[in-house]
Parts: C-alpha cells; sequence; structure tokens
C-alpha cells in the first residue's frame, strides 16, 4: 500500500504543477512572447556564431602591413577595440593576418593556394575574385547578407554589392569606395612664373610650355631637366599617360567601351604619337616608376600625371620639393581637351576593396556578423578616427580636426586608420562635400590645392562599367598581355618618328596575337550576353 500511494502521490503533484504551468503561462502571455522572441533570436545567433558558454571560435581577418614605423598590425589599439568590442560580446577570437600590401595579390594568391587564407580576405583586382568564383573556391554569401546583414546591405546599396555579384551569386562584397576622383596632371608654378607663362588650357599650350621648360631650364638644373615624366608602370601601364592620351581618343559605342584595349580604340594612337615626338625632342623619357617618383621629390620635373593627392600628401612630392626647391610648387591642371570641348579622364568605380570569404572558410557567418557590426556609424567613426585628445585634438561640424601624425604618437597608439575598416575606402562622414573637406585636413598646409586637385580629377570624368562575370582569357593571358603592354608601352615612344607607324601596328598585331583578340571577342560576347537579360 505504501509504494501504491507513494506512486499515486507524485503522479497527483506532478499532475498539480503541470497545470500550475500553464495557468501562470495563459495569464502571462506578454512574457511568453518576449521568451519565445528571445528564443527565436538566440536560434539565429546560435547559428552565427558559437554559444558564449562554449569556447570562443577564431575568425581570422586579413590587414594590411604598410611597414609603418613601430606600428604592429596585427597587434595594436584598433586590433584590441575590436576583440573588447565586438570579439568578446560574440564569444568570438579575433586574430589579424598581417598581408604586405603591395604584394597583397600575390600573397592572397599564395594563401588560397595552400588552403591557408584567413577567413576574410580582400583584393582590388576583380579578375582574382572572378577567377576564384568561376573555380568555385569562394563560399556563396546571399543568404547571409540577406538574412543576417541589413545594416551592411543599407550603407552600401544594391548598385553597389552587384559588384561582387558573378552569374547573380554574391561571392564578394564589394568596399563603398568614397572618393572615386583618379588622377591629376600637376605643373610647377613656380618654374611657369619664372618664365611668365600662363596655366596651360589645351593640350597645344600644354605642348609647348613643355618645350620652354626644356629650352629655357627655369630651375637652372643644367640639362638634368624633365619637362613631363611619363612612367613605365608595369601594374597600371597608361597610369601616367591617362590624361593626355585618352583626349585623342573617338567617340566609341559601349559595346566598343567594355570591349577594347585602349591601343586599339580610335585616336589612341595618335595621342602616343605626340609623345613620340616629345620624347624625340627630350621633352619626356619612359624610365621605371620609382626613378620617375625620386626625380620629381629632387625637384627635376616640370609636369607630371599621378594621384590627385599624391603632391599633398604628409612627407610626399611636395614636401620633399621643398627641401630641395624651397619656393618649387606643384599645382593641379586641366589641359587636355578633345574634339567635343571635353576633359576627359579615368576616375574609380564605385567598389574599393573586393572583400571575399573562401569556401574552406567555416566561418562565413561570423565573418558576415563582423561586417555587420562594423556597418554602425559610431563604430566606423572610431576605426577611422581614433579617439579625441589622442589622434585627433578638436573638430569641426563633426570632423576630426589637427590630426596628430602617427610619428608623433607612441607606439601603442599609432594606426593606419582607413586598413581595419574594410567596407569602405576613404573615411566617411555622411556626404560628399563633407569627405572631401575632411580628407583635405589630412593633407596639411595644402588643404586648398587638395581640393583644387579633386575638382579636376572629377571634371568629365568617366569609370569603366563593369560586366557581371569573369573574363576567362582575360585572367589566362594576363602576365604575356601585361608584358606586352610595357613593350608597346616603351618602343612606341622611343623609336624613331619615322618609324612610329610601322612599329605601333607591328607591336599592336603581335598584341592580338598572343591574346588580345581572343580577350576582346569573349568581353564582346560576355556584353552582349549581360544586355540580353
Amino acid at each position: 500500500m505504501k509504494k501504491i500511494f507513494s506512486k499515486e502521490l507524485c503522479f497527483l503533484v506532478i499532475v498539480m504543477l503541470l497545470s500550475s504551468t500553464i495557468g501562470c503561462n495563459s495569464g502571462n502571455s506578454n512574457q511568453s512572447d518576449k521568451v519565445g522572441k528571445a528564443n527565436d533570436s538566440r536560434k539565429v545567433s546560435d547559428q552565427d556564431v558559437s554559444k558564449k558558454n562554449s569556447p570562443p571560435v577564431e575568425l581570422k581577418v586579413e590587414v594590411f602591413d604598410r611597414g609603418t614605423k613601430g606600428y604592429v598590425a596585427d597587434n595594436n589599439f584598433q586590433t584590441k577595440w575590436i576583440q573588447e568590442k565586438f570579439g568578446n560580446p560574440n564569444n568570438i577570437k579575433v586574430t589579424f593576418v598581417p598581408v604586405p600590401r603591395n604584394q597583397e595579390s600575390e600573397r592572397l594568391k599564395v594563401l588560397m593556394a595552400t588552403n591557408q587564407a584567413p577567413d576574410i580576405c580582400f583584393a582590388y583586382d576583380p579578375s582574382i575574385i572572378g577567377d576564384y568564383a568561376k573555380n568555385g573556391e569562394l563560399t556563396d554569401l546571399t543568404e547571409l547578407i540577406d538574412k543576417n546583414a541589413p545594416k551592411l546591405k543599407k550603407y552600401l546599396g544594391e548598385d553597389l554589392l552587384s559588384y561582387g555579384r558573378w552569374d547573380n551569386v554574391q561571392y564578394a562584397i564589394s568596399a563603398k569606395r568614397l572618393s572615386v576622383a583618379a588622377q591629376s596632371t600637376f605643373i610647377r608654378k613656380d618654374w611657369l612664373d619664372k618664365l611668365g607663362l600662363p596655366i596651360p588650357k589645351t593640350t597645344e599650350e600644354f605642348y609647348n610650355t613643355m618645350k620652354a621648360f626644356k629650352e629655357k631650364d627655369p630651375g637652372k638644373l643644367g640639362g638634368k631637366v624633365i619637362p613631363f615624366a611619363c612612367s613605365v608602370d608595369p601594374k597600371s601601364i597608361y597610369w601616367s599617360i591617362n590624361p593626355l592620351v585618352d583626349s585623342f581618343k573617338e567617340k566609341i559605342s559601349e559595346e566598343d567601351t567594355f570591349s577594347l584595349p585602349n591601343w586599339v580604340v580610335p585616336g589612341f594612337k595618335e595621342g602616343m604619337r605626340l609623345l613620340n615626338k616629345m620624347h624625340n625632342e627630350g621633352l619626356c623619357n619612359p624610365v621605371d616608376i620609382d626613378k620617375d617618383l625620386e626625380n620629381i621629390k629632387n625637384g627635376l620635373v616640370g609636369s607630371f600625371i599621378y594621384e590627385f593627392d599624391f603632391a599633398y600628401r604628409p612627407g610626399n612630392f611636395s614636401d620633399k620639393l621643398k627641401t630641395v626647391v624651397p619656393d618649387g610648387e606643384y599645382i593641379p591642371i586641366d589641359p587636355f581637351v578633345n574634339k567635343e570641348g571635353k576633359r576627359i579622364k579615368s576616375k574609380y568605380n564605385a567598389n574599393g576593396l573586393f572583400i571575399i570569404v573562401p569556401k574552406t572558410s567555416n566561418r562565413a557567418a561570423e565573418a558576415v556578423k563582423y561586417l555587420e557590426w562594423m556597418s554602425d556609424p559610431s563604430v566606423l567613426f572610431y576605426l577611422q578616427n581614433g579617439e579625441k585628445g589622442v589622434h585627433y585634438l578638436d573638430e569641426k561640424d563633426g570632423i576630426p580636426t589637427n590630426i596628430v601624425p602617427n610619428d608623433k604618437l607612441p607606439d601603442d597608439k599609432k594606426a593606419n586608420f582607413t586598413d581595419l575598416s574594410i567596407i569602405v575606402n576613404g573615411k566617411e562622414f555622411g556626404s560628399e562635400e563633407k569627405n572631401v573637406e575632411a580628407a583635405s585636413y589630412s593633407h596639411t598646409g595644402y588643404e586648398d590645392l587638395y581640393k583644387q586637385s579633386y575638382k579636376v580629377a572629377m571634371n568629365d570624368a568617366v569609370s569603366m562599367p563593369h560586366l557581371d562575370r569573369a573574363i576567362e582569357s582575360k585572367a589566362k593571358y594576363s602576365k604575356v598581355l601585361g608584358e606586352k603592354d610595357v613593350e608597346i608601352f616603351a618602343k612606341s615612344i622611343t623609336c624613331m618618328p619615322e618609324d612610329f607607324d610601322k612599329t605601333y601596328d607591328s607591336l599592336i598585331s603581335e598584341y592580338l596575337k598572343a591574346g588580345g583578340q581572343e580577350v576582346i571577342d569573349e568581353t564582346r560576347a560576355a556584353y552582349k550576353a549581360m544586355k540580353k537579360k
């Protein structure tokens, strides 16, 4: 009887407890809803990040190493702040993997080939990313972004996200490039003043000014004067001549704009003919880019084409020039005008870095969560500006001013500010006007010249539209065509004027046979296929 009674009593107690629980839940539906929502939230969170009572998971993130003295790219006040504000609350150990900035493409290829790539990698070259996408080496981020990254999607926008899609799959996240300004032409104002010459406003006036620099030597350089620097840069062969030769191009169709390399665009050859003439008159000489940069800093160059802000960056061209020529000054000019009266020049596309998650990674959810966290304005502001009173001393309209340079900071406070805010290229302050104003503050002593150069760089600037797929032949022939680019550039400029047509045409024929025509044909087909959608 005792055993029977004991079992029956236990059963009754259980029934009463269950009834009591159900009754409480019925009378407190709001609390039940909150618990349900919290549980739903945890379900999503548990899919993304390890539970907080589990050992932390590791998220490996690539970071540029620029070799800044005293700065440790993978262990600094910013990386520690990221761990504190993002890693710890999400039970993630964030590990940064340094990659030399000037080896970013080569290093990525090695890491990917050896299955050692971090969970978050990036590169600027779309052909590299497209090749990985085609070969199935990247994680499809479409669903993760749609479900778990609303702030990131809003910040970047649909057009920018489209740059990271191949065959309508989101294999990469394109960082927002705040400044699409690319190039300006610079000239020695002190030389113009000494010769009583106006700022050249046409291609012909520019050519005549270069002749005057050569013949009259306003810098008293004793035959060392280089009127115009046209550098041989294998990584970007047209970089030092773009605005000049672009002014000779004929108007072409959108399909041809997508498909044709500059060498075969109607009119481009005439721009190269002018450079050939200038070389044979001693006005320019194609040399290695590093040599030209030294010549510019040493005050030997009258004019050059380069990144629109480079002349005014601290410690660069203008600062170096003043150590050699105290009254030396580079100013931006916009002289190259085409038949339509336009001053065409290149500008960057709206996308910056391509951020990817390799297929070998098991941390795609955590990677997207990290980028979503980064899209918060307060997070971006800290990553890009640091602490008031340490990295900047004042503010103007929400923009940090009186920036403290790295060489004035202790090592544990040094920073490369834009390198850790990888979803954006440049410093974000909410509008183009404020972004340009803010950027000018970091060019101390040259703020107005920086803004003038930005205006020049954006005047009539055009960007290259992007295709929705990778061009396989472009990757296949990139090395050989890159070598042909250098050969065409150097030989067509330095040959004798009477040999120019024969030399140029022969080199272009070789270029097309070496794979150039195959790239044109595939690109044209891809363009037509894209337009049919």
